[in-house]
Parts: C-alpha cells; structure tokens; sequence
C-alpha cells in the first residue's frame, strides 16, 4: 500500500486492506498553539487481520498509515511522531489517532487528549 512505511507497509503486502479513509485535522491548544491530528480507519476482510495490524501498528517504529496531504491546511511538513498516538479495534476495522504540534509549545497531556477523542470519531 502507497500510503503506508515500514513493517506496516510489508504488512500490507501480505494482508491487503480492504479499505483505507483517512482526515487530518487542524486544531489549537488554549495558548492558541496550532495543532495537527491525523485519523486513519483502516478496514479488513476479517477481524483477525485487524486484530494483527493493530498489534504490528501500536509497535513504536513499525511504521504506521501516512496522513493525507497537509499542504491545504498550511502543514505539509508536519512530521507524525508516534508519541501521541491512541489505537482502537471496531470489528474489522482498525482506526488509529495522531496529535503533533506544528508550532508552539503544546502539552504532552493536550496531544494525548486530543488522540485519544480522534480515535472515537466516526467513521467518514
């Protein structure tokens, strides 16, 4: 899968997603300090293969899904770190949550939050 890096990507070779939909998301924190939040459903046929990608996903260094283009929101370079980073499992569907700063001092305990919610919103 193009849009994906690392063991993830390998992993997708393998276990082909059957679908992909992915939102970046501006925010700020009460200092008004812009924030980032990438979320990422990513489908499969079966709960199993969900289950295995999200183990393999919530492995710090893995890899993990690219978020779409920022270049719109002004923050097309924006790098996802993985250490706000929150994960659920719906059935077969894996979704997984981002929060980077892209300027200004941010908490870690805003970032966190903000993930944490991401990975509870619907579906596109």
């Amino acid at each position: 899968m193009v849009n994906s890096f690392g063991q993830v990507r390998e992993f997708f070779l393998r276990t082909p997603c059957a679908s992909l939909d992915r939102v970046l998301l501006a925010a700020v924190d009460e200092q008004g300090n812009p924030i980032v939040v990438m979320v990422a459903w990513v489908g499969f046929r079966t709960r199993g293969d969900a289950r295995r990608f999200k183990d393999l996903d919530d492995t710090h260094g893995t890899g993990n899904v690219t978020p779409p283009g920022g270049a719109l929101l002004g923050i097309a370079d924006v790098r996802f770190t993985g250490q706000h980073y929150r994960s659920r499992r719906a059935g077969s569907v894996t979704v997984i949550a981002e929060a980077e700063p892209v300027g200004g001092p941010v908490t870690d305990e805003v970032l966190d939050g903000l993930a944490e919610v991401a990975v509870l919103l619907p579906r596109p």
